[in-house]
């Protein structure tokens, strides 16, 4: 099953096509930050310690996080799904394995889970408040 099939039972798609967001771990994440927002006019719409997501106007985030070294990591994609739950359970039903199960992340304000295909592409499903 293709990832861009994965429906439920009745049919109706469950992942929303789109990226929602990039997650990449950087090792100047002040600098990054300064870069995406005053060179290519993102807007940062949270900030904590070691941490960023900033927007285009278009709505695609970049979920940013401090390295641990000198390099650019890329850490997974998002995507929006309106049935996380149901989504996971198809992707692991169709190879992926799970990294995460489905789970609330309160100060994100999401229900969320995480899944790596093989062969190390990490995925996140997303479903916000």
């Amino acid at each position: 099953m293709a990832d861009a099939e994965i429906a439920n039972a009745t049919g109706t798609q469950m992942i929303t096509p789109g990226i929602d967001h990039i997650a990449l771990a950087v090792p100047d994440l002040d600098a990054q930050v300064d870069r995406l927002t005053s060179a290519f006019g993102m807007v940062v719409e949270a900030r904590f310690e070691g941490f960023a997501l900033v927007a285009d106007p278009s709505g695609l985030r970049i979920e940013l996080s401090r390295s641990d070294d000198s390099q650019v990591h890329f850490r997974h994609l998002g995507f929006r799904a309106d049935d996380v739950d149901g989504a996971h359970d198809s992707l692991v039903k169709a190879g992926m394995d799970n990294s995460e199960a489905p789970h609330r992340r309160d100060f994100a304000a999401m229900y969320t889970s995480f899944l790596k295909q093989r062969g190390g592409l990490e995925v996140q499903l997303v479903k916000y408040d």
